[in-house]
């Protein structure tokens, strides 16, 4: 259950666990109303451990001993279900909600693309009928069955605590096939672009622990340097968005480009379009 609500142990604080000798760790318990720190004897390694993602994994920390305390409120997460259960009565047995951080992603498969519509609509509306959700970014993770993957299904996959090379791939995947859109000539982003934006908003969000660089492209028509100012401010325009959808954007560097990198140089539309482009690009901090 935890995993389907995209919940995680959080750390928390560190503290003594307990009285005398032998390397000790936790245990998470799930708790209705209480905050619960519970210590277990680990194996005599000479590690200490930290829960994280799902797993126990060890960690340097000689001298000390680690505490987690786990925070498990039902009363805060079981709206979440409470939601999700509306969904069969509604005549959408096949969707699911997954909800993380900021972000809510409705997930599942639809049978054709008009009910995924239909889908996203009512579950948007189920959860902004619900306080806990009212300010939650939402994001379409429905498929289309022998389609186009959601928009968010990348997201939906990622672990709480993703790897780097996790995050790149949730960002190229979200991407694969999509673009943002702009007004010709300019940087400000088409309303179309504002569900793959959420996505990757989404993705941003849950990769917080790298820095990401928002990276602008051009194509070759046109002055070179009108596109490589172009190419930055667009770069601003989605780094900008990011930071509107709660994604902290002092972790965010955006780089214009121009047309210095292009992708296909066959001079033609089709080539203009795939290097007319917007990547996201993850690093070690």
């Amino acid at each position: 259950m935890m995993e389907r609500l995209g919940l995680a142990a959080a750390l928390l604080g560190l503290a003594a666990c307990g009285q005398g000798g032998g390397d000790q760790t936790v245990e998470p318990r799930q708790t209705a109303q209480t905050d619960t720190t519970v210590c277990v004897p680990a194996p005599q390694t000479g590690q200490y451990f930290v829960f994280e993602g799902g797993k126990f994994v060890p960690t340097v920390t000689p001298n000390a001993q680690i505490v987690e305390r786990v925070v498990v409120r039902e009363a805060e997460t079981g709206w979440v279900q409470d939601v999700e259960n509306q969904f069969p009565g509604l005549g959408y047995s096949w969707m699911g909600l997954n909800v993380r951080r900021n972000t809510a992603t409705l997930i599942g498969v639809a049978p054709d693309p008009v009910t995924k519509e239909a889908a996203f609509n009512v579950g948007e509306t189920a959860i902004r009928s619900n306080p806990n959700g009212a300010d939650l970014n939402i994001i379409d993770g429905i498929s289309v069955r022998g389609g186009e993957a959601g928009v968010g299904a990348a997201l939906a996959e990622l672990d709480d605590l993703p790897t780097l090379e996790a995050c790149q791939k949730a960002f190229v995947d979200t991407m694969e096939g999509r673009n943002v859109e702009f007004t010709v000539g300019s940087d400000v982003i088409k309303p179309a672009s504002a569900r793959l934006l959420d996505a990757v908003s989404g993705v941003a969000s849950l990769c917080s622990a790298y820095d990401i660089e928002v990276g602008g492209h051009a194509d070759s028509r046109g002055d070179d340097t009108f596109n490589l100012n172009l190419s930055q401010d667009r770069a601003n325009s989605v780094r900008a968005y990011l930071g509107t959808k709660g994604v902290d954007t002092s972790l965010i560097s955006a780089v214009g480009y121009g047309e210095t990198q292009p992708l296909d140089t066959s001079g033609t539309p089709e080539g203009d379009r795939r290097n007319r482009r917007t990547e996201f690009t993850v690093r070690a901090r």
